[in-house]
């Protein structure tokens, strides 16, 4: 609050947002949310700050999200904030950051129309303009009352939080009233999340102290305030910063003795108004949201051809009850007035006023069909008129989805659901079914991220179906339901009694049918999970033979799925699932595509194809990345594609995954495997801190011991085995390992290695504790460790070999060099570079032990130094020079990289080691398999060397690069 030309109160609150722009202006990237009850100044302390010597050169964009007038229209306060800067940007600024940005006139008219609709592309282009606006000019975004917010908007919010990188010039500012936050309110889950990521905090403003409202009140009047006054209105206001401001006038002024709360001010504030600014408030109350003063005009044309509105909000303005925007829009300086002016309609005139609104809004050009609906759809419910709000909530979703827009769609579907008991059955045939309204509902909600409400909605739809006139129809309803309950977790995966209820359905109402065939399936599925492999077997080779009678595609797809994760032949499952998700590709179809790859990748896990279970994993992301909702994609479960890809060394496409991610809502145990795969690569990488609080929020998520089977059992080892804490880490694993051995073979195999790494870290202290708790392990997990799954799996056997020198360093083997170089070479050879760059830096620890190694040593210590550093495996690369410092080694070697001259830019440690290679004439493929990373990363980093050297070709580059 500002009294006298200096802000009063909050200084470790100004010093905390000061810090984040002050921060942003360097290049650290942070976000800080800003939160209290209405009226205790968090826009206000933003304002100030933002405005304060030093931020001139920082670029300031405000949105606003709403609550009056929700009419669910997504991404609503980062249009706001690209129409602002649109509108002050000079025309060839606007042409440069817009290049490629086509999708953007969807949530900002002002930038031209959209050239189609993509709701992840529509992320990803904002966030690059952002960047590029951020390039020129330090900037600073701010996003007033998140507790309006639509879900859009809030993931794009988390999106930018989980990507915020060194060198960006961003500060995200948010604020949101944090008493209004009932139970279920859809921020409470949301703020889990984003709070516990890097570079996101929280600030909590209170109330005002007695000190503080004595120095607002006295700079208010001009230092003519008596304590009297101060008294009364601090004891009126409570403390609360605008409050006061508004009783300090009143009650200084005779004969104005002051409401007796913050509405009651604000509503006497109202009252003093004319009768026509008074009118023309109400219509702007009543409309809910910013509204063109020229609409403004003809609604109050209606009731007073001779009102003026321009000069009617001017006089309103100089009351601090409105603001007129420069684009023409009208709104209130806060919240809070809305909330009471509205108040002063009533009820019948209030009907009328949005009556009216359609009526002129029909005749308004240039409203997009998704926001014309929109807006029919709230006034015509808030007017009263039943059919018609249901008819226009129909067309508002559909326009809705057409756009991608599934929050929004799912919002328009419930608004139609509850108006349902009162439309008449005209309008109600519009929707077909009770039922078919609810399942719609429930699948937008569902592709919303809203998980558990799509599942209640699916339920309610199936107590809406009239199982007798359309047992199939209720089968439909019921099948995915199963998978739906276990991701919500309301049930664990999947559970058979169930699946057996389901199929006993299925068989008795609905035989020989395709839902018949894939209630099979789903049953087979069940087994597979509840150990019952003959019975799994028997069950999908059945669906498949059903499928196939009944020619359903779908079906066929969901029963070689099944099939193919109940065959003890992996190679015939993997067949299998490759060809159910060609099928399912197909289809369209999110979950069952999902599903698939997941069977796939299970299956090339199996047979020791890490490389490739990665890719169909990840391409299966992408694809229903770019053909559903972010939501949906989920199906795919690429937080297990991102965990192979940590393992296969291409961190920059785990990040890419990991980023996308963390921006959004999950199911309870997808939110905390998300979260485990985020820590396990913080913690590689050496961000410890990021690591803890990673695995923190995962804890949260999914309380007690880890199941077997679960990804977070495999991270949660070496999490702890990260923060040194080995015993603790030896003992889960003791915990995992006898069902994890029973289900999951390959994870028990892995789950020993991590183990053995801490046991081996652990004997340096207590080494017959640690020998005993290892031998413990290796028990547990039998005598059918580490073998081969078929002739193509190497994967296996390395990881053995890996075992084996973890276990020889534990038990103090002398002989255990040789055992580190067999690990290192097969980690190298099938694709584990972090394990390949561990192996070899403990190679080189024992081989410096030993006399005569020193030229082996060193060459194993410089590819453990080299795989570390290109990977960015901070805590190796540490070890090895700490090492090569300790005993006199110098890990570069001459020829590594390419010599620094003027002619060269500053290049990444990465860009230096492909540029190496470029020099030496090496191929794609042949630099991939060097450096441990995919063809398509070397083609970015030649792109990225190509363009900071200006350069055409590879073949100009190397010449560069050799001239020096």
């Amino acid at each position: 609050m500002r009294a006298g030309g200096h802000l009063v109160g909050r200084d470790a609150e100004r010093g905390l947002v000061a810090s984040v722009l002050h921060g942003a202006a360097l290049g650290a990237p942070s976000a800080l949310l800003v939160c209290g009850e209405p009226g205790i100044g968090k826009t206000t302390l933003i304002a100030e700050a933002t405005g304060e010597p030093g931020t001139q050169d920082q670029l300031v964009l405000w949105g606003r999200c709403l609550r009056f007038g929700a009419d669910s229209s997504p991404f609503l306060p980062f249009g706001q904030i690209l129409t602002q800067w649109h509108r002050q940007a000079p025309e060839d600024v606007r042409r440069r950051i817009l290049t490629g940005a086509d999708q953007l006139g969807g949530i900002a008219p002002a930038l031209g129309a959209a050239s189609s609709a993509d709701d992840a592309r529509i992320v990803t282009q904002l966030t690059a303009v952002l960047d590029r606006i951020a390039a020129e000019r330090p900037l600073v975004l701010v996003v007033d009352d998140l507790q309006w917010a639509d879900g859009s908007s809030l993931d794009l919010l988390a999106y930018l939080a989980a990507g915020f990188t060194t060198g960006q010039r961003l500060a995200v500012l948010a604020t949101y009233r944090d008493t209004e936050l009932a139970e279920g309110h859809r921020l409470h889950g949301w703020l889990a999340d984003v709070l516990r990521l890097p570079s996101v905090s929280r600030v909590h403003l209170e109330r005002l102290g007695y000190t503080d409202v004595h120095e607002l009140v006295a700079g208010l009047s001009g230092g003519t305030a008596t304590e009297d006054l101060v008294a009364d209105v601090f004891r009126r206001a409570a403390g609360n910063p605008y409050y006061t401001e508004l009783l300090a006038g009143e009650l200084g002024e005779p004969g104005r003795p002051g409401g007796t709360g913050l509405r009651e001010a604000l509503l006497g504030s109202w009252h003093r108004l004319d009768a026509g600014a008074r009118e023309v408030l109400q219509l702007l109350a009543v409309g809910g949201r910013p509204v063109s003063v020229d609409v403004l005009q003809r609604l109050a044309a209606i009731h007073d051809p001779d009102l003026s509105v321009p000069a009617a909000l001017a006089r309103a303005a100089h009351a601090g009850l409105a603001a007129v925007a420069g684009d023409g829009e009208a709104w209130f300086p806060h919240p809070l007035i809305a909330e009471v002016v509205t108040e002063t309609v009533q009820p019948g005139t209030r009907r009328r006023i949005h009556q009216q609104y359609v009526a002129v809004l029909e005749e308004t050009d240039g409203v997009p069909l998704a926001s014309r609906a929109a807006h029919f759809a709230l006034h015509h419910a808030e007017a009263g008129d039943v059919d018609e709000a249901f008819a226009w909530s129909l067309r508002a979703a559909d326009a809705a989805a057409a756009v991608r827009g599934y929050a929004e769609a799912a919002d328009h579907l419930q608004r139609a659901c509850h108006l349902w008991p009162e439309a008449s059955a005209a309008a109600r045939s519009s929707a077909g079914s009770r039922s078919e309204l609810w399942r719609r509902a429930s699948e937008s909600a569902w592709s919303a991220g809203e998980h558990e409400l799509g599942l209640r909605l699916r339920e309610e739809a199936l107590q809406h179906h009239d199982v007798d006139v359309d047992p199939v129809g209720a089968l439909r309803l019921r099948l995915p339901m199963l998978h739906w309950r276990e991701l919500c977790g309301t049930q664990s995966a999947p559970r058979f009694a169930d699946a057996e209820r389901l199929l006993a359905f299925a068989e008795r109402r609905c035989p020989g049918t395709p839902e018949h065939a894939e209630a099979l399936a789903r049953c087979a599925f069940a087994e597979v999970w509840n150990d019952e492999p003959e019975a799994a077997l028997r069950h999908s080779m059945e669906a498949v033979r059903l499928a196939r009678r009944t020619g359903s595609p779908s079906a066929l797809a969901w029963a070689l799925t099944t099939r193919s994760q109940a065959q003890p032949d992996q190679e015939r499952g993997l067949a299998d699932a490759l060809q159910a998700v060609t099928l399912a590709e197909e289809l369209g179809d999110p979950e069952l595509t999902g599903v698939a790859a997941i069977a796939g990748g299970n299956c090339y896990e199996r047979l020791g194809m890490r490389q490739e279970a990665a890719e169909l994993l990840l391409t299966s992301f992408h694809r229903l990345l770019a053909t559903s909702s972010v939501h949906d994609a989920i199906w795919a479960s690429p937080e297990f594609a991102a965990a192979l890809l940590i393992d296969l060394g291409r961190w920059d496409e785990a990040r890419e995954v990991v980023w996308q991610l963390l921006s959004r809502r999950h199911p309870r145990e997808h939110g905390a495997n998300v979260r485990g795969v985020a820590a396990l690569l913080a913690y590689r990488s050496g961000d410890t801190e990021a690591g803890r609080t990673h695995m923190v929020r995962a804890r949260e998520l999914m309380p007690g011991r880890w199941a077997p089977g679960d990804l977070l059992a495999l991270v949660e080892v070496e999490a702890l085995g990260a923060e040194r804490k080995y015993a603790e880490a030896l003992d889960v694993a003791g915990h995992l390992m006898p069902d994890m051995a029973a289900v999951d073979l390959g994870g028990a195999d892995e789950l020993l290695v991590s183990a053995a790494r801490a046991a081996a870290d652990l004997a340096e202290r207590d080494r017959p504790a640690a020998v005993a708790q290892l031998e413990r392990l290796e028990s547990l997990r039998g005598a059918d460790a580490f073998v081969a799954q078929g002739r193509r799996d190497r994967l296996h056997p390395a990881l053995g070999s890996l075992f084996r020198a973890e276990r020889a360093r534990c038990t103090g083997d002398r002989d255990a060099a040789a055992a580190w170089a067999s690990a290192a070479e097969s980690c190298q050879d099938v694709g584990l570079p972090w394990h390949a760059a561990h192996a070899s830096y403990h190679l080189a620890r024992t081989l410096l032990a030993s006399p005569g190694s020193r030229r082996e040593a060193t060459a194993a210590l410089r590819r453990a130094w080299m795989l570390s550093r290109g990977m960015g495996a901070a805590p190796l690369v540490r070890a090895a020079e700490s090492l090569a410092a300790q005993v006199h080694l110098t890990l570069a070697e001459p020829s590594a990289n390419p010599p620094s001259s003027p002619g060269l830019p500053e290049l990444t440690p990465r860009e230096r080691e492909v540029l190496a290679h470029v020099v030496a004439g090496r191929t794609y493929a042949e630099i991939a398999k060097e450096l441990f990373i995919s063809e398509k990363t070397v083609s970015v980093h030649v792109s990225n060397l190509l363009r900071k050297t200006g350069t055409s070709s590879r073949v100009e580059l190397a010449e560069m690069a050799r001239r020096g």
